[in-house]
Parts: C-alpha cells; sequence; structure tokens
C-alpha cells in the first residue's frame, strides 16, 4: 500500500513537471514535447494489446487517420470534449467491426491484414474527398495552440497510463497474457478469447483515434496521405519493441531515445530514412528481442535473492473497474439427481473425419458420475480426438454430447470449461513465462464462478502443494522438469473445480515410483466424487484405475467393459498384437 502511495506521489510530481513545459519552452522544445507524447501514446496503445498477445498490429496508421479526419470533418460542428468523444467512438466502433473478422487470424496473416486494413481505409478516404468532396484535403480551424496540444495529449497519456495500469491488474489483463502463451489453453481454462481480445483491441484503437483528433490540428491542412501515413505503423512497432512491449513503460523507453534519433535521421538524411528505420527493426529484433526492459530485468534477477516475484496482476482494485467489462458467468446448476438417471457425460454417435481420414466413427458411450473411464486404442486410433471433441476443441460432423444432462455439442471450450469441464493434454501444455501461481490461477480466474485476488493466490498455493510442487511455486513454468509441467497442468486443470476431468496420458513418462503416486492421486480424485476419463497406455494403470473401459481400433469403438473383460478380448488384442499374435 505504501509503495503504491509513493509511486502516485511520483507520478503526479513527473506530471505536474510536464505540465509546465509549455510555459518556460521555445517553441521547437515543445514542437519536440509533442512528438514524444503522441508517440510514446501510440506506442503504447500499440503495446497495450500486442504486447501480450503477441498478434504484431499495423493497424496504428488506420486509426490515427480516422482521428485526424473526424477532426476535420467535425471539428466546426462539434464541442472540442465532444469532438473528442466521436473520435474514440468511431475508432471503437470500426474496431469491433474489423476485430470480429481479423482477430480469428494470427501470425504473418495478422500483419498483413492491418497493414492493408490502413491503406483501405486511406483509399477509401480519398475515393470520397475526390469524388464526393471535390476536393483533395481538409482545412482545419479549431484555434487549437502548440501548447493546447501539448496539454491535451499529456492529458491523454495520464489517462492511458491508468487505464493501462487497471487493465493489468484486472482478470482482462491476465486473459490476454494466457492467450499470448497458449491460445488454446486459454480456451480451455473459461477464456472468451475472441471477447478478450476484441475488448482490449478496441480499447487500444480509441486512444490511438483520439491521439490523431488532437494532433489533426498541429498541421492546419490535411490530406489521406498525410493522414493515413504507413510510416507511423512502423514507427510505433519499433518504438515499442525496442522499449519492451511486455511492460506498460516499456513504450516510454523506446519513445523517447527513438523519438529523438529519428527526428535527427529526418532532418539529416531524409533520402535515407525508410533505410535506417528497417536497420533500427533488425538491429531490436536481433540483439534486444525483449526491448530495454528485458535488459533491465536480466540485472534485478542478477541482484533478487529469496523468493520470486509476487504476480502483478493480484490487485482487487483493477479487477473492481475492469473486470465490469469481463463477463463473470455462472456454472449451471448440475441436476440433483442419482448417477443412475442423469449420466455425468453421454456421447452419442460421434463422427469426426479430416478431409478423407475418419479418426472417430459413431463412438457412443456413457460415464456415471464418480466413475473412471479408461479410453484405450493402439497409436492413431481416434482416443485423443474423442476427448478434444468433448473438450470442444473439435466439433463433431454428426453425433450429440451431452454433460449432465445439458447439451454441450455445439458449444466453444471457454463454455464447456465453464460448465465443469477440464483437461489435460498429450503433449504437455504450461504457460511457459508465466509461474507456477499464476498458471494455476488462470484457472482459477475464468471458472465459473471466478476466483481472484488474494483468494486465488491461496487457493493456488494450496493446489500446488496438493499435486507436489508446494516448494516449486513462484519458478516459472518453463523451468519445470517434464514430470513437473505434468503436474502443474494437471493443478491448472483442478483449478476449474471441474465436474468431469479428461487425462490424456498423464501418466505417460513416470517412473515405477512416481507412478504409483499418480496412481494415488487420480483414485483421490475419484474418491472425491470427480468423474474421469482417461487415455492411457500404461496397462498398469488402466487395471488400477478404470472402473470401466472403451477400447477403439481405426477410429471405431470395438469393445466395452471391465479392464479385466476388455483386455481379454481376441479382437483387443488382435488390434494392439496383430492377427498373428493374436
Amino acid at each position: 500500500m505504501l509503495r503504491a502511495v509513493a509511486y502516485g506521489v511520483i507520478g503526479i510530481a513527473v506530471v505536474g513537471a510536464l505540465a509546465v513545459i509549455p510555459v518556460v519552452a521555445s517553441g521547437y522544445e515543445i514542437a519536440l514535447g509533442i512528438s514524444l507524447l503522441y508517440f510514446t501514446i501510440l506506442a503504447t496503445a500499440w503495446a497495450l494489446f500486442s504486447g501480450p498477445t503477441h498478434y504484431i498490429s499495423l493497424a496504428t496508421a488506420a486509426f490515427f487517420g480516422i482521428g485526424a479526419y473526424t477532426t476535420a470533418v467535425l471539428g466546426e460542428v462539434l464541442p472540442w470534449p465532444l469532438l473528442m468523444l466521436s473520435a474514440a467512438a468511431i475508432g471503437i466502433v470500426i474496431a469491433l467491426f474489423v476485430g470480429l473478422s481479423t482477430l480469428r487470424l494470427s501470425g504473418i496473416y495478422f500483419v498483413i491484414f492491418t497493414f492493408g486494413l490502413a491503406e483501405l481505409i486511406r483509399q477509401l478516404v480519398t475515393y470520397y474527398e475526390v469524388n464526393i468532396h471535390r476536393s483533395v484535403g481538409r482545412y482545419i480551424f479549431t484555434g487549437s495552440t502548440q501548447a493546447g496540444i501539448y496539454w491535451q495529449l499529456l492529458g491523454l497519456g495520464v489517462l492511458l497510463a491508468i487505464v493501462g495500469w487497471l487493465i493489468t491488474h484486472s482478470r482482462l489483463g491476465l486473459a490476454l497474457r494466457v492467450i499470448g502463451e497458449d491460445e488454446t489453453v486459454a480456451k480451455h481454462v473459461g477464456i472468451d478469447t475472441t471477447k478478450a481480445k476484441l475488448a482490449l483491441f478496441a480499447i487500444a484503437s480509441a486512444f490511438m483515434a483520439v491521439t490523431g483528433a488532437i494532433m489533426a490540428p498541429r498541421w492546419t491542412y490535411i490530406d489521406p496521405a498525410i493522414s493515413f501515413n504507413p510510416v507511423i505503423s512502423f514507427e510505433v512497432v519499433i518504438m515499442a519493441l525496442f522499449g519492451g512491449a511486455g511492460k506498460l513503460y516499456g513504450p516510454l523507453l523506446g519513445a523517447v531515445p527513438l523519438v529523438l534519433l529519428f527526428d535527427f535521421l529526418t532532418a539529416k538524411f531524409p533520402n535515407y530514412f525508410s533505410i535506417f528505420l528497417g536497420l533500427t527493426f533488425i538491429v531490436i529484433v536481433y540483439f534486444l528481442p525483449r526491448g530495454v526492459v528485458g535488459l533491465l530485468e536480466q540485472s534485478l534477477a542478477r541482484l533478487r535473492s529469496g523468493a520470486g516475484p509476487r504476480p502483478h496482476y493480484m490487485s482487487e482494485g483493477g479487477e473492481a473497474l475492469i473486470g465490469r467489462l469481463w463477463s463473470r458467468p455462472k456454472r449451471r446448476a448440475v441436476l440433483k439427481a442419482s448417477p443412475d438417471t442423469v449420466p455425468a457425460i453421454e456421447a452419442k454417435h460421434l463422427r469426426k473425419a479430416f478431409g478423407g481420414l475418419v479418426a472417430v466413427d459413431d463412438i457412443g458411450f456413457t460415464i456415471k458420475r464418480g466413475e473412471i473411464l479408461g479410453l484405450i486404442g493402439p497409436n492413431g486410433s481416434g482416443k485423443t480426438t474423442v476427448l478434444n471433441l468433448i473438450s470442444g476443441a473439435l466439433k463433431p460432423d454428426a453425433g450429440e454430447l451431452i454433460l449432465n444432462g445439458t447439451p454441450i455439442t455445439h458449444l466453444p471450450p471457454h463454455r464447456i470449461a465453464q460448465l465443469g469441464v477440464a483437461r489435460t493434454f498429450q503433449l504437455v501444455r504450461v504457460l511457459g513465462s508465466l509461474t507456477c501461481v499464476e498458471n494455476v490461477i488462470a484457472g482459477l480466474a475464468f471458472r465459473a464462478p471466478p476466483l481472484w485476488g488474494e483468494a486465488a493466490e491461496r487457493a493456488a498455493r494450496t493446489l500446488l502443494v496438493r499435486v507436489g510442487l508446494g516448494d516449486k511455486t513462484d519458478m516459472p513454468a518453463d523451468q519445470l522438469t517434464y514430470i513437473d509441467q505434468k503436474r502443474l497442468e494437471l493443478a491448472r486443470a483442478l483449478a476449474l473445480e471441474p465436474d468431469l476431468l479428461l487425462l490424456d496420458e498423464w501418466l505417460a513418462g513416470l517412473n515405477p515410483s512416481e507412478l504409483q503416486d499418480g496412481i494415488a492421486l487420480v483414485k483421490m480424485l475419484r474418491d472425491e466424487g470427480l468423474t474421469i476419463v482417461i487415455v492411457e497406455h500404461v496397462m498398469d494403470a488402466i487395471r488400477s484405475l478404470c472402473d470401466r473401459c472403451v477400447v477403439m481400433n481405426t477410429g471405431r469403438k470395438i469393445a466395452e467393459g471391465t479392464p479385466a473383460t476388455v483386455l481379454a478380448d481376441r479382437e483387443v488384442v488382435r488390434a494392439y498384437l496383430g492377427d498373428s499374435d493374436a
């Protein structure tokens, strides 16, 4: 608390000192201060979305230009505060429209689309200006002064810092970090990835649009080439990456030196600026992949001793405000019926094909509550595909899935997770740059009902102790051994408080002692009333754990019954060993 107050006092002092600059500075110094502020705002807004998600957006110029043209078109009609709100609203609407269609893309496809977006909007505005408005550009008469633009940008920067802090300390901020680490895991811990990405993309775009609206009067005259200059997008990306997009203050560390450098290069070498810009980007990617912030963190890590840092997003204050943007789902009530009347899960005539390969062909089974069902069969028989169908990672081509009497066949994975289905993965998936505690909190924070703050941290540490990771709670997940990563993945699944747990070869790779500990842990979970579907090749585990088994081969069910019965079945033996050994 005292540290937060100290930071607040320091922040107020810094903002106060910056606010008096237009009073004492020369015209050139004010102009330089404007450049520093608006590039810092744009880089910080870019990093707010792209930093945690790792989605590289080149749409900055598009939203900056939208804001500038909002001022050009409405500047003489609306009062200035309403004009800023209009720029933000237009930016949000366009971001939502574009985001709904583009945020399903990732990697180079998202980069290309966002770059093309700025060019598309520029061409549309150019067409409108030439063919409808009958002009090339527009004059802007708002009466704004250099000092006024500076103070407005300073106020916008302070607002962005506050919003960024609130997001970072909320579940929305954690959701974006999990998405950036592994979007598949994010969906299976209950995160609505589309809503999370869309919300932050819209917030970042609104700040970019308002920045453009404030900056427009500085030029007096604007046209599409000025407003939608694609170089702005590249400059902003370079500044954010140089400072470090993973921290809120990172873009500031990148914007200040690079604005000064670019100002010098533009003045001295205007014909070679693009070359220097490209060389700067190459140097940052190769030699500063985590930016200046990464170097600072490495230095601090050498000096730091004792326990690891406390998770930085565990503030109740940030969640109290930003959390209102985030859904707080309630799990549908589990029917209070006996296990004999309403099964935990029913699979009816499931089918899934990938082109000409039928991975699951007319599979059906029923699991009673509190039962462990083994799903076994040779490699490639479709077992993991069945788990993917149950958890929502894949949609069946035909058939039906019913969880506790509720159809879930066409639900997205985050809703299925919130209804009480948790899973581990055949290839272990942990959130490598997050600590063990943060990995488990990712499961606690988005379940139904969610758990957050101090209560979530205590629950996460308790779960880590339960799976044998009590001494590694603050260790980054990518530093764990393979076996410990399996334990962490199980703890994250249990954090959802599931009604149904899907274990995909969770016992594989354990030594005999660890195997017995794992079997004991699974039995304890079953004794606590948890229903489990386990895919496993370790027959000792199948015999020890499973009440019943479903045996698959080439996508079809070939046997069902107790472990002793199915393992003695000649068709099962033939599927595992071949005809000559059956």
